[in-house]
């Protein structure tokens, strides 16, 4: 009786391996086709269509073009949601950009990216650049793609490091040309600027810089002013700060170079020979200088961009022992504020 339940569950056992053998390997070759099945769905319900997916054992593979980061992001975070899955590497590739863009913006405060990078690296080291020079100020648009050109996250740093330097600027880079306009407090910082950019001609790059320094329409005044009143004065009556007429027409072009350069003040300084008193001197030369304002603001100058000043005979310009030099040394003169 023993002997008979022995055989008896010795020949279910042999059964039970006989059917582990029979049914294992090929469940065991059905599971990867079912896992893909399942990864595929799941995909495609969600439109992702580009992704192509392989799968070995329990083990996901994704790869494709990816048209953006975010696509990218979604596939792989999808994909590691199915249930049995094991893995999930990723050799998703960028798309291939053409033409290769980058569109920057600075208002002042925040700093706004648009464009493509090669790698979630360089992607990483250009924001950390940015967030090192503007902090959090920044509107990230920023995808990841091939076929960008040679240097092209070294340039682009370069560029967000200047961008800083304006009031406000746009910057246009499609592939190795880049299209820079925006306003700059001087001169001096704009050609720094210029000059920075161009270090990367030799590498391959078109630089096309339209920036406008705000002291440049202030030193032109200045020069204006200079060449006019250095050509004629403006005279006045004997002991007064009665303009004469026939400083009319002198008047009226020293107000259309004043328009030249509506953002900037103007101070008009009166001056005198040292005859007579020093306290009246003052006087005179100040109340001349205001004479000068007067006239100009009926021409059209708002009063709040003028300042009148009276140096006396304190700033001569010639010697004051000749009447040569004292007629030198009674005049008007014009400064553009900031100007050195």
């Amino acid at each position: 009786m023993k002997s008979k339940l022995f055989y008896t569950q010795l020949f279910g056992l042999l059964l039970l391996l006989l059917l582990v053998l029979l049914v294992v390997p090929k469940y065991t070759k059905i599971i990867p086709s079912i896992l893909k099945h399942r990864v595929e769905t799941v995909l495609e319900k969600n439109n992702l269509h580009w992704v192509s997916v392989r799968v070995h054992d329990r083990d996901v593979i994704l790869s494709g073009v990816s048209p953006t980061v975010e696509e990218h992001k979604r596939a792989v975070k999808l994909s590691k949601k199915v249930s049995a899955i094991r893995s999930v590497t990723d050799k998703i590739s960028p798309m291939f950009i053409a033409p290769y863009t980058m569109d920057i913006a600075y208002n002042g405060k925040k700093l706004h990216l648009k464009g493509y990078m090669p790698s979630k690296l360089s992607k990483e080291l250009l924001l950390s650049k940015v967030s090192s020079i503007y902090g959090d100020a920044l509107v990230d648009e920023i995808d990841i793609g091939s076929g960008e050109p040679k240097a092209w996250g070294e340039f682009i740093r370069t560029v967000v490091e200047e961008m800083k330097k304006f009031d406000i600027s746009s910057v246009n880079i499609v592939d190795e040309k880049l299209h820079i306009s925006g306003k700059i407090a001087t001169e001096e910082k704009r050609v720094a600027v210029e000059q920075n950019l161009n270090s990367f001609n030799k590498k391959g790059y078109e630089i096309h810089c339209h920036m406008v320094a705000m002291d440049a329409a202030a030193k032109v005044c200045q020069e204006k002013f200079n060449a006019l009143l250095g050509k004629e004065k403006i005279e006045f009556q004997s002991n007064k700060s009665i303009i004469k007429k026939k400083n009319n027409k002198l008047l009226v072009e020293l107000s259309d170079i004043a328009l030249l350069c509506p953002n900037v003040q103007i101070e008009i300084i009166g001056h005198t020979d040292s005859l007579g008193n020093d306290m009246k001197n003052s006087e005179l030369s100040l109340s001349r200088a205001k004479a000068v304002v007067a006239k100009l603001f009926a021409l059209g100058i708002p009063l709040e961009r003028m300042e009148a000043e009276g140096k006396g005979e304190l700033e001569p310009i010639a010697d004051n022992a000749s009447n040569e030099g004292r007629a030198k040394n009674r005049r008007i003169e014009f400064k553009v504020k900031g100007e050195k």
